[in-house]
């Protein structure tokens, strides 16, 4: 079969609704594989997805479908799940990186908007950014999701600055706690300020030298008690930056909603976390990172080791995770060091299925299950209905393995449509 032109799939304003056939459709909210299914939208909504044709009040007479694509898969849109737009993440030159920092807001936000173009591009139709104390974040969530926002955006959802302690770890995206009078007094200010959710910072990260978390927690349970308290009053979910045992504990017994990252998990942590409906976004990809770069980064040995034990435990603890009905979710911390934006989102689902999560469930997890838990239940994200036509077709099927998102496909977003072949991960 020849593969479709996006000037074929290509939906103008003044074209009746497009009619295709693909042969294999996720429905990502039930979790199923149509087969040989009729999907029928226009440019603003989904009208009809299912395995019998559209019916005929919404065909105009027509009897035939626009494009019958027998070996392709429509999968929704991808939710990047933890996500820092204002960092270029693919840069490892520690220098680079430091001076791309110290641009002034502006022209991080440009940066940044144009990196969104290319995401969506890319499939990647939303992100929940992890914060920055620029305004970068909420600029790109006010462009985004208010009023009509330009074609071929990743909508961003963003927390703001990040809130840790005063010269503790976060300060580059984070601005202290102690600038307020009280937790419940921070988070408003970030409500205030446009907050989408609310990011807290209660542990540092890995020290990879000792292949532990070292510094003492920045918050205890209570303190994080109080942030979610606020958070609930603001109706928020809060979003915390967790590693180490000691540290994961305090965010699982203060009631966050998402454990970011949580490295050195334990097996109770996890049946706490399931128990409380915690979610956790494991990012495995920048601890990954560190091991297929290590000659760059000078890493010996030993480190290595250190780096390759922390990840077999957790991929051990994914595992255990997902057989206890832990919420796992899909997010690569893109922008971090060596994290490129899109490419980290998929090394992420490919650490994920290497460690036994299944496929479908981290399809599913990236886009519904994302949309869900981090972005508050959009209409995107799922081939159904009422909701956003932004889809992605391929003939590399990725229900047989996630790498496939890595090799050529389409994108529709909105009636327009975009190779992937032809989006540019540069500065990214």
């Amino acid at each position: 079969m020849k593969p479709p032109t996006s000037s074929q799939l290509q939906l103008n304003a003044e074209e009746p609704p497009r009619w295709i056939v693909v042969g294999r459709l996720l429905d990502a909210r039930k979790r199923r594989i149509l087969k040989n299914a009729h999907l029928l939208y226009n440019r603003q909504q989904i009208l009809h997805v299912g395995e019998n044709p559209p019916p005929a009040n919404l065909l105009d007479g027509r009897h035939t479908p626009d494009q019958t694509l027998s070996d392709y898969t429509a999968i929704p849109g991808l939710i990047e799940g933890h996500s820092h737009i204002f960092l270029e993440g693919a840069e490892m030159d520690a220098d680079k990186r430091k001076a791309y920092q110290q641009q002034d807001p502006e022209t991080l936000y440009q940066l940044a908007e144009t990196r969104l173009r290319t995401l969506a591009c890319l499939g990647i139709i939303a992100m929940r950014d992890g914060g920055d104390k620029d305004g970068v974040g909420l600029r790109l969530s006010e462009l985004t999701n208010t009023g009509t926002p330009p074609p071929f955006l990743s909508q961003v959802f963003s927390p703001g600055a990040g809130i840790n302690r005063k010269g503790r770890y976060g300060s580059f995206f984070s601005k202290p706690v102690e600038d307020h009078n009280s937790p419940a007094d921070c988070v408003r200010d970030r409500v205030d300020a446009g907050a989408d959710h609310i990011k807290i910072v209660p542990t540092g990260i890995i020290n990879f030298t000792k292949g532990e978390v070292v510094a003492k927690p920045q918050f205890s349970t209570e303190d994080i008690r109080e942030f979610k308290q606020a958070a609930l009053d603001h109706h928020k979910h809060l979003m915390a930056h967790a590693s180490g045992r000691t540290g994961v504990g305090y965010a699982i017994e203060g009631g966050v909603d998402t454990v970011e990252h949580g490295f050195f998990i334990s097996d109770d942590q996890l049946t706490r976390m399931r128990d409380l409906s915690i979610s956790w976004v494991p990012t495995f990809t920048p601890v990954q990172k560190q091991v297929d770069h290590a000659k760059f980064m000078g890493w010996s040995d030993e480190i290595v080791g250190n780096l390759k034990r922390i990840l077999d435990n957790h991929a051990n603890s994914l595992t255990k995770a997902v057989e206890m009905g832990v919420n796992v979710l899909v997010g690569s911390d893109a922008g971090s060091y060596a994290v490129g934006h899109g490419s980290g989102l998929f090394d992420e689902m490919e650490l994920l299925e290497k460690a036994g999560m299944p496929t479908l469930d981290i399809l599913c997890q990236a886009t519904h299950g994302n949309n869900q838990a981090l972005t508050g239940g959009q209409s995107f994200a799922s081939l159904e209905a009422g909701f956003a036509p932004r889809f992605i077709l391929t003939r590399n099927n990725p229900l047989e393995t996630v790498a496939n998102l890595k090799r050529e496909r389409l994108m529709v977003f909105d009636g327009a449509v975009a190779d992937s072949s032809t989006a540019s991960l540069a500065g990214m």
